[in-house]
């Protein structure tokens, strides 16, 4: 059977596209990873980087995640670090940077919940039914919002069992509504990254600092903070967001961002909150064991913060408004109702 020239040429062709093509259809999405955290450190140890190997599981191999050798640029800068595309995925904490994301500032409140377990998962199902239609993220898609523990108070002046005791430490603060606390108690705030915290506290800079429990050994500070002060509900929490340049993350097919979407969120948040609520109970018990003071915040201390404080939750409820929320307080109202549900 003869074959025409023309059919030929056209079936070579034909062959040379598909051979052309092959690679590119079977090219790796390589996500560069900006990371910050320590290593042994709790949220990357048990949860980023199981995810980072879930990732390349659920997309048979389409999607790497590459922790590139050191962070890039700084602790605070990190939102910015995505968006414009010097890595592609972060972990930022907005209250790193004031005045930027306010109204996400409704999951930093005082005496909302103590507890990461229930809170952390509680606050990605909530920004994204409530809070993402503000905006604040342009530029960023959040694969997770999320909590870690709550900041609990250690220093190394002296217990806190009054008001009084508060005056004049000079204390690392992470986020705008915990410096405005802190102002009000009348000790004097000091915002800084944790990343810092070693060094001022072992300097003399800081007296001490407000942090999640698990935190205070991954970042080497059991010998600096002989005084430990838990405070019931917790006087602030802070919220943590793992993003992706949005523009790299349309880049993904839909295929692999429906497979990723599936492991990140309130899954990947309840992770989060379970990995904390572990390392804040060994923390605890190290801190015991090398002979510090751990001590739980007495009712009357904690009632009178709550009156003293007050001003925190009033003053985000106005700073709310003029960003455009119609009602904060229902707001509110509703991020306690589901914590107290659970939910």
């Amino acid at each position: 059977m003869r074959i025409s020239l023309h059919r030929l040429t056209a079936a070579l062709a034909l062959a040379s596209a598909f051979a052309a093509g092959a690679p590119a259809m079977a090219q790796t999405t390589v996500v560069k990873y900006s990371n910050w955290l320590p290593a042994g450190q709790a949220m990357r140890v048990e949860v980023i980087e199981p995810w980072i190997t879930e990732v390349e599981k659920v997309t048979a191999g389409r999607v790497k995640i590459d922790t590139l050798p050191k962070v890039v640029g700084t602790l605070p800068a990190q939102f910015d670090v995505a968006r414009d595309g010097q890595a592609d995925l972060v972990v930022f904490i907005p209250g790193y940077t004031p005045n930027r994301f306010d109204i996400l500032e409704a999951l930093q409140m005082p005496f909302v919940s103590d507890n990461p377990e229930v809170l952390a998962p509680i606050a990605d199902r909530f920004f994204r039914k409530h809070l993402a239609s503000y905006g604040e993220f342009k530029g960023v898609h959040p694969l997770s919002v999320y909590v870690v523990s709550p900041g609990q108070i250690f220093n190394n002046k002296r217990p806190l069992r009054s008001i009084a005791d508060f005056k004049g430490l000079k204390l690392r603060s992470p986020q705008p509504s915990a410096t405005q606390a802190l102002s009000l108690l009348g000790a004097v705030p000091v915002s800084k990254p944790v990343s810092e915290t070693y060094e001022l506290m072992s300097s003399g800079v800081l007296d001490g600092t407000l942090m999640p429990p698990e935190s205070i050994p991954a970042f080497k500070l059991n010998d600096l903070v002989p005084y430990s002060t838990i405070v019931p509900g917790a006087i602030y929490n802070t919220v943590l967001v793992f993003g992706i340049n949005e523009a790299k993350w349309n880049s993904i097919s839909a295929v692999d961002r429906e497979a990723i979407t599936k492991i990140s969120g309130d899954v990947f948040a309840a992770k989060i909150g379970a990995a904390y609520a572990k390392g804040d109970r060994a923390a605890f018990d190290g801190l015991k064991a090398a002979g510090k003071s751990v001590e739980i915040a007495p009712p009357a201390l904690v009632a009178e913060m709550k009156k003293v404080i007050a001003p925190v939750e009033k003053d985000w409820i106005e700073k709310a408004k003029k960003k455009g929320v119609a009602d904060p307080q229902k707001l509110l109202d509703q991020l306690r109702a589901d914590v107290a549900a659970g939910k």
